[in-house]
């Protein structure tokens, strides 16, 4: 029987490698040891233990991913409804209560959504950038409503967030066909402004209209420069 020092355990029958790491194994007589504790500080017992046990053994983190959102939406979930025992308290007379209840909502989506793309940077923040928008619009109707949201907030987080996927793609070194479909989406996204400058209720229309025309250039340079590119990557990421 030969003992894989890497993984700690016995491998029986004739194997050239471990079977879990690949690597060398050599013979566990050579790898006893004459002290109390082994190397990785475990005791005599422990590590006679984990060489009989046929299977690796591996930690276990302290406090999974699924207890840190079970405890988010605890908290979140708390909070509101204090808040709306509040409201009906005061005889609904709060009106900031509204406000903050969409606020939390939005945190708790972005920070399960930040840890869901954590892997994706370029993901998480587009998605948290529109997360963002929508919020702006719903504040600005919620309170004021005279189109603040999206006269400069939306058309300045459109231009931002162009910006930002550039600068990541950069600083990651990522190739241009991984990033190229972000902002080709930002360009599509930032036609809807049209809408409100059609429908009336964007009152100050430089703004989205300077944003609309700088998209509008980006998407033309990158049909004319990187067309063959763009189609690659529409056809491998959205099976088109």
């Amino acid at each position: 029987m030969q003992y894989c020092p890497k993984c700690q355990m016995q491998i029986r029958g004739p194997k050239a490698r471990c079977p879990l790491c690949q690597g060398e194994l050599a013979d566990p007589m050579i790898i006893k040891g004459s002290g109390a504790d082994s190397g990785d500080g475990r005791s005599a017992e422990q590590s006679a233990a984990a060489a009989d046990d046929p299977f690796a053994q591996i930690s276990r983190a302290p406090v999974s991913y699924m207890l840190m959102f079970q405890i988010l939406t605890f908290i979140c979930v708390s909070i509101i409804i204090l808040m709306g025992a509040a409201q009906v308290i005061s005889g609904f007379t709060i009106g900031w209560i509204y406000v903050a209840i969409l606020g939390i909502l939005a945190g708790w989506a972005d920070i399960v959504l930040a840890v869901y793309y954590r892997s994706n940077i370029l993901k998480m923040l587009t998605t948290q950038a529109y997360i963002l928008m929508a919020v702006s619009i719903l504040i600005d109707y919620m309170t004021t409503r005279n189109g603040w949201s999206v006269s400069w907030f939306i058309p300045i987080m459109f231009i931002l967030i162009v910006v930002i996927t550039f600068a990541v793609a950069l600083g990651q070194r990522m190739r241009l066909n991984e990033s190229i479909l972000y902002p080709a989406f930002d360009v599509l996204m930032s036609l809807l402004q049209i809408i409100p400058i059609v429908t009336g209720v964007n009152h100050q229309i430089a703004p989205a209209v300077i944003c609309i025309a700088l998209m509008l250039i980006l998407v033309s340079s990158l049909v004319i420069f990187r067309g063959r590119m763009l189609r690659t990557a529409i056809t491998k990421y959205l099976h088109i």
